[in-house]
């Protein structure tokens, strides 16, 4: 039983050695990093946009508000004219100081909305940018990513053809028990174990698993989860 999975094992490492190479691929990974940010820019874009149409919005509630007091300081300065009575001449002075006050804050208000909605084109434009360079990596990347898992295609059928076959040899409880650890990515699964020690960890054993080992039982390690076997003593 142990015999077949090592055979089965070895024989999967020529797999896991074609898994490491395409994954470590620069050409793999600019694939993927230009695909987050394509997948994750129409959110951003969405939001860009609702803050341009809020800031849009804030500006033409400002730009009304502002004509509005530009038009009463006309008006009490046009009112003050010839004014004679002190009282009436003294409260259109203060009204004109206070519709001053409103224009400046209001002028200010304007001044900063305005350095957000450049901020916010400018904003727009990076997106633009990054996005059509995003679009071209993964173009790029994808095509030569392609072309170097087309180029193992051959050899990695064969493998899988292989282990096809030795898997009829292993215990089919075993065996999935070994797929279930091969598809979390723990990487040789099957270990001896070196004395009362995980033979991958170095984690020191139970004494109920250790029996166990003995009696020809695979078990799993606590730590690293890989299965461990030791080997019958030769008579």
């Amino acid at each position: 039983m142990i015999e077949e999975l090592l055979a089965y094992q070895a024989a999967d490492a020529g797999l896991k050695k074609i898994e490491n190479e395409l994954s470590a691929s620069e050409d793999r990974k600019k694939a993927v990093a230009a695909k987050k940010y394509l997948d994750g820019v129409e959110e951003s874009v969405n939001k860009l946009d609702a803050r341009a149409a809020r800031l849009a919005e804030e500006f033409s509630k400002l730009e009304e508000e502002l004509a509005k007091c530009k038009e009463q300081e006309s008006e009490f300065i046009k009112a003050g004219e010839g004014v004679e009575d002190g009282a009436e001449a003294a409260y259109l002075l203060k009204k004109i100081d206070e519709t001053s006050a409103e224009i400046k804050l209001l002028m200010q208000k304007a001044e900063k909305l305005t350095a957000e909605i450049n901020a916010a084109v400018k904003e727009y434009v990076r997106i633009k940018s990054e996005t059509k360079a995003a679009q071209a990596q993964y173009a790029e990347s994808g095509k030569k990513y392609s072309g170097l898992k087309a180029s193992f295609k051959e050899e990695r059928e064969r493998i899988e053809g292989e282990l096809k076959e030795l898997a009829k040899k292993v215990d089919p409880a075993l065996m999935e028990r070994y797929l279930k650890k091969r598809a979390g990515k723990i990487y040789p699964v099957l270990f001896e174990a070196r004395g009362q020690f995980c033979g991958a960890c170095n984690m020191e054993l139970p004494m109920s698993e250790l029996g166990k080992l003995k009696n020809g039982e695979i078990i799993e390690c606590d730590q690293c989860g890989r299965l461990l076997y030791q080997k019958p003593k030769s008579k």
